[in-house]
């Protein structure tokens, strides 16, 4: 579904990935796992469209997303959704939850309504497990693993096909992180989409993903997931 060709970035004289080729088939999990500064993150914003690539090019669905001599498909990129490691710093501290939604829904005309707007989004708060009083909460009110749910639920509203977890549920606890990646499948599972995790945790990437991959020699590596 997603296919990654000759990708290349480098910051000034530090590279970061080059000649980095890799697919993300459709409804498939894949972790990408090293430690800080090896380009997972900058991999992410080259998908997001944040980073545009030094070489190569990236496919969606068969479409060409970008590539280092087009500028980033930003229709086509919304199909391409990332949960951030802060999922507070996505959020107005000064707007209710509900808010948040709604500005959200009117903005891309996800919804004709006002009525369609709050059955959409308390379509997706079942979706995450979360009960619709939450709305009414500011996000200093509700917990990191609350959070994470909220900023997951904004991102099914552009029914990704690749949803993006970079470092999403390092600074949940353990427990709280199993709950929020059992969810992440579910949903994505339901929907046909893929999943990136990105993670710094060698040990729950293999866990959750189908396919593995790590960073060497500024490549992605593939390795058996046990």
């Amino acid at each position: 579904m997603i296919y990654l060709e000759n990708l290349k970035k480098s910051f000034g004289e530090k590279r970061i990935f080059e000649n980095l080729t890799m697919t993300i088939p459709q409804g498939e999990i894949v972790g990408i796992y090293g430690k800080s500064g090896v380009g997972k993150s900058t991999l992410a914003k080259v998908l997001c469209g944040v980073q545009k690539p030094d070489g190569g090019a990236v496919y969606l669905e068969d479409k060409l997303l970008c590539s280092a001599k087009t500028p980033y498909d930003r229709k086509l990129g919304v199909q391409i959704q990332m949960v951030y490691q802060q999922p507070y710093a996505t959020l107005d501290p000064r707007q209710k939850l509900y808010d948040g939604f709604l500005e959200l829904i009117h903005y891309h005309h996800f919804a004709k309504s006002k009525a369609e707007a709050l059955r959409l989004t308390h379509d997706l708060l079942e979706e995450v497990g979360l009960e619709r009083d939450i709305l009414f909460h500011l996000p200093h009110q509700i917990s990191g693993g609350e959070a994470q749910r909220i900023a997951i639920a904004r991102c099914l509203l552009f029914q990704p096909k690749l949803l993006i977890l970079d470092e999403a549920t390092s600074m949940l606890d353990v427990m709280t992180q199993a709950n929020v990646l059992a969810l992440v499948r579910r949903v994505m599972k339901k929907r046909g989409g893929s999943v990136m995790l990105i993670s710094h945790d060698e040990g729950l990437v293999p866990y959750f993903c189908n396919s593995v991959y790590h960073f060497e020699n500024f490549q992605l590596k593939e390795h058996e997931n046990p």
